[in-house]
């Protein structure tokens, strides 16, 4: 705890930030509500979702000192980030004490994960692309589908929606570099032509020498740096018309991350097994959309789409080292939404439907190598008053598994002017994935296609508070009871492993936030804690590698017209690496991140970074050290 009183002496100096959302009116501030999507698929703020919710905006981004997504998302409250390493290696983030694949990473509303591990290549999500992250916690699988278990995050590409130099057509170029030493670049140019077309493309490529991700201790460590180089394109277009709107978006990005895979001598041979130590990362995901305006009160949306999650392993001069794991993932949906006025009462009603086929092509054989899935849900929003009401149904049809019905109910109530109560209801499942189901037998284990998907029930009251002068609060308590998870077995005479359904889990916690702006709103301020109880109800011991105590502090002050400083803080607590709960826990670690960005003039702008400002020595995953010290310098010029 010694590295956190002194980071919070570091937060007194520096300094983070609300919102980025306040306005100065003089004496009074004012915060817009902040709209958000994902919650409900249709837009709302905050509150009308009655969903606990964090918004990451593109300002956000720009102000941290994080130069991936992991490292950004992991400062945030309610959010666990692990990582087998640094930049490029294995990460994953979770939510209310789920795993990976109980959390529903999208990109643009599009499923991304790997269909036979189950998880989303977060770390291959190039940051230079996003405007905006939003992060939604509780089931909400009526809204999703399958493994929306303990939350959903929506990872929102740029677009062409504005310049900031205030022209038309803009564009930028950032370059900088990095300790340990790499480098980054991106260019990229948005805005809106004569003819009405908005518009956003954008190229970065990142690299770095790393270190060396494990422990001497880890049975797989091999001495050396382990590297990263990354070169990404995305892009958006669309045109708006008297009927509605015409949009295209996506993102590619291509990676080349090592690892660490020690050769080991075959017990019964003697002759050294030499493993992959690097691999090509490939991450894509492309739609295509219509909006149609039927009138002022009803509108709809089609959209296709399709995504991919390429993986090749490899070891240099060692070909039997070779492996691939290919997912390929085409997709449609549709909906329509009406509202209907009576009286003082806005009901909302929404109508959709969800179709996608997952292929997988893999150098492992799977006994099947495809799947189809359909979905029909409905939501209703009411509007009266101080009361707002959701609710929503929906069915997901699995050629795997069967079907899967599940549902939310959630209220709202302005119990007096800035302070609302919310509750909500809940349920979810998360789908097997192909290695669960269809791994063919070999030698040591065989997938099991009679899987059930993981099922949940959560709920959630909570209480939120804006003053309409800069200050907001938040505070939930919930409940999250997982049943029929999906867990190794093996066989304790033949030492074959496969997956069962014979688990259960709860999940409950408290998690409160506290923004607050003053001195005219250049100082901000942001504070939050979680603390959960992640325990398996079977066996009655905590989740392996689910932290139950977390704190995060930021402050973003503007300093002087042109410089802004700003720190993070994110304290964690220890975790048991098993669950046994009998191995030693993996210790807490207290992380700072600073920045500061200085305008030289109105188009151009320098950043210097630091991420764990005192070189804490952790880990997120037993035998995988996490980054020490980083530094960055960057340079972006707007044109």
């Amino acid at each position: 705890m010694r590295e956190f009183i002194a980071a919070g002496m570091a937060v007194a100096v520096l300094a983070s930030a609300g919102e980025g959302l306040a306005q100065d009116t003089g004496a009074t501030t004012v915060l817009e509500p902040i709209y958000v999507t994902t919650p409900l698929r249709r837009p709302s703020t905050i509150v009308q979702s009655t969903s606990t919710v964090t918004v990451v905006t593109e300002e956000d981004i720009e102000r941290s000192a994080a130069v991936d997504l992991p490292s950004l998302l992991r400062s945030y409250p309610g959010v666990n980030v692990t990582t087998n390493g640094g930049m490029g290696s294995n990460a994953g983030i979770t939510l209310r004490g789920t795993n990976t694949g109980q959390t529903l990473v999208l990109v643009d509303g599009m499923r991304v994960a790997s269909a036979t591990g189950g998880s989303t290549a977060i770390a291959n999500i190039p940051l230079a692309s996003i405007a905006r992250v939003e992060i939604v916690e509780g089931a909400h699988s009526a809204q999703w589908g399958a493994d929306a278990i303990g939350g959903v995050v929506n990872i929102i590409t740029k677009d062409g929606s504005f310049c900031e130099n205030g022209a038309s057509i803009c564009s930028s170029v950032e370059t900088g570099v990095t300790w340990p030493w790499g480098g980054f670049g991106t260019l990229s140019s948005r805005g809106v032509t004569g003819s009405g077309v908005d518009f956003n493309v954008g190229l970065s490529v990142i690299g770095t020498e790393g270190y060396d991700f494990t422990t001497p201790s880890n049975m797989v460590h091999e001495p050396g740096r382990d590297g990263f180089l990354q070169g990404s394109f995305n892009y958006s277009i669309g045109k708006d018309f008297a009927w509605g709107r015409v949009y295209s978006q996506g993102f590619y990005a291509r990676s080349n991350p090592h690892f660490d895979s020690a050769p080991y001598a075959d017990w019964m041979t003697g002759d050294m097994v030499y493993g992959a130590n690097q691999s090509i990362q490939t991450n894509a995901a492309f739609k295509l959309g219509a909006e149609f305006d039927h009138a002022d009160d009803w509108s709809s949306v089609f959209e296709i789409y399709s995504a991919f999650d390429y993986q090749k392993n490899f070891r240099d001069d060692h070909p039997e080292a070779d492996t691939h794991y290919d997912t390929n993932r085409f997709g449609i949906s549709g909906s329509t939404t009406k509202e209907v006025m009576a009286g003082d009462a806005l009901n909302i009603f929404t109508l959709g439907f969800d179709a996608y086929r997952e292929t997988v092509d893999s150098s492992v054989d799977y006994t099947e190598t495809g799947r189809n899935v359909g979905a029909f849900y409905g939501q209703y929003g009411l509007e009266l008053d101080a009361l707002t009401v959701n609710a929503g149904l929906r069915y997901d049809a699995d050629e795997q598994f069967g079907g899967a019905l599940t549902y939310n109910v959630g209220l709202g109530y302005e119990l007096v002017e800035g302070l609302t109560a919310r509750a909500s209801f809940s349920t979810g499942f998360n789908a097997p994935t192909f290695n669960d189901l269809y791994w063919a037998f070999d030698g040591s284990y065989v997938g099991n296609p009679y899987l059930d998907p993981e099922t949940s029930k959560n709920w959630e009251a909570g209480l939120n508070w804006d003053s309409g002068a800069g200050s907001v609060v938040d505070l939930v308590y919930y409940e999250n009871y997982i049943d029929d998870m999906i867990v190794f077995v093996s066989d304790p005479v033949t030492y074959i492993g496969t997956m069962e359904n014979i688990e259960e889990a709860k999940v409950s916690g408290v998690r409160a936030t506290y923004s607050q702006m003053l001195l005219d709103d250049r100082l901000g301020l942001d504070f939050g804690l979680e603390y959960r109880l992640p325990k398996n109800e079977t066996d009655d011991e905590y989740i392996a590698n689910q932290n139950r105590l977390k704190l995060t502090a930021a402050a973003s002050w503007q300093a002087t017209e042109r410089l802004n400083l700003n720190a993070d803080i994110e304290y964690v607590g220890s975790r048991w690496t098993n669950e046994s709960n009998f191995n030693p826990q993996l210790g807490d670690y207290t992380v700072v991140d600073i920045s500061a960005n200085y305008a030289v003039d109105d188009l151009s702008n320098v950043k210097f970074a630091v991420e764990n400002l005192f070189d804490e020595d952790y880990q997120t995953i037993p035998g995988y050290n996490a980054p020490g010290t980083t530094v960055t310098l960057s340079y972006r010029r707007t044109f």
